[in-house]
């Protein structure tokens, strides 16, 4: 039986891999078949790949703003 520290190792563990994957597809700089490549590459390589998505994605302009 696993003791309470080897569960909350893996729980952080599980929850670092998968953040930068749920926020590019909740991110609103990319669409389409360009979102579906940037999860894809967060999701094998983790924060390097979202920090390439923060360098090299724009900000949409609201023209409502």
């Amino acid at each position: 039986m696993p003791s309470i520290t080897q569960l909350l190792v893996l729980f952080l563990v599980v929850v670092v891999t998968f953040v930068p994957p749920i926020l590019v597809l909740s991110s609103k700089r990319s669409h389409g078949g360009a979102k579906f490549v940037w999860f894809l590459s967060t999701l094998f390589f983790s924060w390097i790949a979202y920090a390439a998505f923060i360098i090299f994605t724009q900000k949409q302009i609201d023209p409502n703003a």
